[in-house]
């Protein structure tokens, strides 16, 4: 057997449980990522490129001329 198991099992019934938990969803894995790895110089890049995303979906709308004096 390649998992490691104790006397009575937890091996396994460890797994059970950590598979049957609910996915924490992008947004919070992401910031689980940030806080874990230190990786702060990434969450102004992040912000830009959403901020950016969100001007080229608005140019495709009524709210077009507002953006268009942005550029």
């Amino acid at each position: 057997m390649s998992e490691q198991q104790t006397s009575d099992g937890t091996a396994s019934s460890d797994f059970k449980k950590i598979a049957e938990e609910q996915d924490p969803g992008l947004v919070a894995e992401f910031w689980d990522f940030l806080i874990h790895n230190k990786k702060w110089w990434l969450t102004p890049i992040i912000l830009v490129l959403l901020l950016m995303g969100l001007l080229v979906i608005m140019s495709g709308t009524v709210a077009a001329p507002f953006v268009y004096t942005l550029w």
